[in-house]
Protein backbone atom coordinates (compact mmCIF):
# COMPACT_ATOMS: atom_id res chain seq x y z
CA UNK A 1 0.00 0.00 0.00
CA UNK A 2 1.25 3.72 -0.30
CA UNK A 3 1.48 5.33 3.13
CA UNK A 4 1.31 8.92 3.25
CA UNK A 5 1.25 11.95 1.73
CA UNK A 6 4.73 10.78 -0.43
CA UNK A 7 3.10 7.61 -0.90
CA UNK A 8 5.89 5.17 0.79
CA UNK A 9 5.37 1.99 -0.63
CA UNK A 10 5.15 -0.76 2.80
CA UNK A 11 3.58 -3.67 3.08
CA UNK A 12 -0.15 -4.23 4.35
CA UNK A 13 1.31 -6.49 7.25
CA UNK A 14 3.12 -4.94 10.22
CA UNK A 15 5.80 -6.47 12.04
CA UNK A 16 5.27 -5.75 16.12
CA UNK A 17 8.74 -6.01 17.96
CA UNK A 18 7.34 -5.54 21.67
CA UNK A 19 7.98 -9.31 22.53
CA UNK A 20 11.69 -9.30 21.15
CA UNK A 21 13.26 -8.41 24.16
CA UNK A 22 13.58 -12.31 25.24
CA UNK A 23 14.93 -13.36 21.62
CA UNK A 24 18.71 -13.10 21.07
CA UNK A 25 19.97 -11.30 18.38
CA UNK A 26 20.42 -13.78 15.89
CA UNK A 27 16.99 -14.77 16.16
CA UNK A 28 15.98 -11.27 15.73
CA UNK A 29 17.76 -10.95 12.49
CA UNK A 30 15.86 -14.30 11.04
CA UNK A 31 12.27 -12.43 11.90
CA UNK A 32 13.41 -9.61 10.59
CA UNK A 33 14.98 -11.29 7.12
CA UNK A 34 11.84 -13.76 7.41
CA UNK A 35 9.29 -10.85 7.34
CA UNK A 36 11.10 -9.88 4.23
CA UNK A 37 11.43 -12.90 2.39
CA UNK A 38 7.11 -12.62 2.93
CA UNK A 39 6.67 -9.13 1.83
CA UNK A 40 6.44 -7.75 5.20
CA UNK A 41 8.65 -4.20 5.69
CA UNK A 42 7.37 -1.92 8.37
CA UNK A 43 8.41 -2.30 11.78
CA UNK A 44 6.54 -1.35 15.05
CA UNK A 45 8.19 -0.41 18.51
CA UNK A 46 7.44 2.25 21.46
CA UNK A 47 9.73 3.62 23.63
CA UNK A 48 8.28 2.13 26.33
CA UNK A 49 8.84 -2.09 25.43
CA UNK A 50 10.59 -3.45 27.83
CA UNK A 51 11.28 -0.08 28.71
CA UNK A 52 13.47 0.59 25.83
CA UNK A 53 14.70 -3.22 25.53
CA UNK A 54 12.97 -3.55 22.53
CA UNK A 55 14.69 -0.69 20.71
CA UNK A 56 17.91 -1.03 21.83
CA UNK A 57 17.68 -5.18 20.99
CA UNK A 58 16.53 -4.01 17.24
CA UNK A 59 19.80 -1.14 17.11
CA UNK A 60 21.90 -3.84 17.63
CA UNK A 61 20.87 -6.20 14.90
CA UNK A 62 20.64 -3.34 12.48
CA UNK A 63 24.31 -2.64 13.56
CA UNK A 64 24.83 -6.11 13.13
CA UNK A 65 23.36 -6.48 9.67
CA UNK A 66 23.55 -2.66 8.20
CA UNK A 67 21.83 -3.71 5.13
CA UNK A 68 18.25 -4.40 6.92
CA UNK A 69 18.42 -0.50 8.03
CA UNK A 70 17.37 0.62 4.54
CA UNK A 71 14.58 -2.20 3.94
CA UNK A 72 12.32 -1.25 7.05
CA UNK A 73 10.20 1.25 7.81
CA UNK A 74 10.65 1.58 11.12
CA UNK A 75 7.75 3.65 12.90
CA UNK A 76 8.00 3.71 17.01
CA UNK A 77 5.71 5.28 19.26
CA UNK A 78 5.87 7.91 22.36
CA UNK A 79 4.03 8.85 25.08
CA UNK A 80 3.77 6.63 27.98
CA UNK A 81 5.69 7.25 31.24
CA UNK A 82 6.69 4.02 32.92
CA UNK A 83 7.17 5.33 36.42
CA UNK A 84 8.55 3.89 39.56
CA UNK A 85 5.22 4.12 41.07
CA UNK A 86 1.99 4.30 38.39
CA UNK A 87 2.16 4.94 34.62
CA UNK A 88 0.81 8.00 33.05
CA UNK A 89 0.86 10.08 29.44
CA UNK A 90 2.86 12.66 28.67
CA UNK A 91 2.33 14.55 25.12
CA UNK A 92 4.47 17.49 26.15
CA UNK A 93 6.83 19.26 24.00
CA UNK A 94 9.72 18.50 25.87
CA UNK A 95 9.05 14.70 26.44
CA UNK A 96 7.90 13.90 22.81
CA UNK A 97 11.48 15.25 21.70
CA UNK A 98 13.21 13.39 24.27
CA UNK A 99 11.65 10.05 23.46
CA UNK A 100 12.50 10.63 19.77
CA UNK A 101 16.25 11.23 20.74
CA UNK A 102 16.34 8.43 23.32
CA UNK A 103 14.63 6.01 20.36
CA UNK A 104 17.03 6.96 17.59
CA UNK A 105 20.01 6.50 20.20
CA UNK A 106 18.57 2.98 20.77
CA UNK A 107 18.04 2.31 17.46
CA UNK A 108 20.97 3.44 16.34
CA UNK A 109 18.97 5.27 13.09
CA UNK A 110 18.82 8.78 11.85
CA UNK A 111 15.36 9.41 12.22
CA UNK A 112 11.96 7.56 12.13
CA UNK A 113 10.23 6.51 8.89
CA UNK A 114 6.78 7.33 11.49
CA UNK A 115 6.18 8.65 14.84
CA UNK A 116 2.91 7.72 16.46
CA UNK A 117 1.52 9.51 19.58
CA UNK A 118 0.82 6.13 21.61
CA UNK A 119 -2.60 6.10 22.98
CA UNK A 120 -4.90 9.37 23.73
CA UNK A 121 -3.67 11.53 26.34
CA UNK A 122 -6.84 13.40 28.03
CA UNK A 123 -4.40 16.09 29.28
CA UNK A 124 -2.57 16.77 25.82
CA UNK A 125 -1.87 20.36 24.69
CA UNK A 126 -2.09 20.34 21.44
CA UNK A 127 -0.03 23.55 20.67
CA UNK A 128 2.87 21.48 22.19
CA UNK A 129 2.43 18.41 20.25
CA UNK A 130 2.61 20.56 17.17
CA UNK A 131 5.38 22.37 18.62
CA UNK A 132 7.14 18.79 18.96
CA UNK A 133 6.36 17.68 15.76
CA UNK A 134 8.04 20.54 13.79
CA UNK A 135 11.00 20.78 15.25
CA UNK A 136 11.15 16.75 14.37
CA UNK A 137 9.80 17.62 11.15
CA UNK A 138 12.25 20.24 10.59
CA UNK A 139 15.23 18.53 11.80
CA UNK A 140 14.89 15.33 9.73
CA UNK A 141 14.34 13.14 12.70
CA UNK A 142 10.77 12.32 12.12
CA UNK A 143 8.96 11.83 8.26
CA UNK A 144 5.72 10.99 9.14
CA UNK A 145 3.29 11.09 12.24
CA UNK A 146 0.34 9.36 13.72
CA UNK A 147 -1.49 8.59 16.87
CA UNK A 148 -2.59 5.03 18.31
CA UNK A 149 -6.09 3.99 19.45
CA UNK A 150 -7.27 7.84 18.83
CA UNK A 151 -10.81 8.61 17.52
CA UNK A 152 -11.77 10.15 15.09
CA UNK A 153 -12.58 13.31 17.12
CA UNK A 154 -9.55 13.26 19.16
CA UNK A 155 -7.74 12.65 15.93
CA UNK A 156 -9.70 16.05 14.31
CA UNK A 157 -8.55 18.16 17.06
CA UNK A 158 -5.04 17.59 17.10
CA UNK A 159 -4.81 17.89 13.77
CA UNK A 160 -6.37 20.93 14.02
CA UNK A 161 -3.29 22.28 15.49
CA UNK A 162 -0.48 20.21 13.62
CA UNK A 163 0.89 21.32 10.41
CA UNK A 164 1.69 17.89 9.17
CA UNK A 165 -0.97 15.50 8.49
CA UNK A 166 -1.96 12.65 10.38
CA UNK A 167 -1.32 9.69 8.42
CA UNK A 168 -1.94 6.33 10.51
CA UNK A 169 -4.14 5.69 13.40
CA UNK A 170 -2.82 2.15 14.83
CA UNK A 171 -5.48 0.56 16.57
CA UNK A 172 -5.45 -2.56 19.21
CA UNK A 173 -7.56 -5.38 17.47
CA UNK A 174 -7.45 -9.11 17.94
CA UNK A 175 -9.30 -11.68 19.88
CA UNK A 176 -8.45 -10.22 23.01
CA UNK A 177 -8.64 -6.91 21.97
CA UNK A 178 -12.19 -5.73 21.02
CA UNK A 179 -13.12 -3.02 22.16
CA UNK A 180 -13.02 -0.91 18.91
CA UNK A 181 -16.08 -3.09 18.16
CA UNK A 182 -17.63 -2.75 21.39
CA UNK A 183 -17.61 1.23 21.61
CA UNK A 184 -17.92 1.92 17.99
CA UNK A 185 -16.02 3.88 15.87
CA UNK A 186 -17.11 7.44 16.94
Amino acid sequence: IEFGKHKTKVSKVVLGLMRIPSLDNSKIAELLECALENGINIVDLADCYSKGVAESKFGEVLKDNPSLKDKFFIQSKCGIRIGEKFTYYDFSKDYILKCVDASLKRMQVDHLDSLLLHRPDALMEPEEVAEAFDALYTSGKVRHFGVSNHTPGQIMLLQQWVDQPIEANQLQFGLGHTGILRSGME
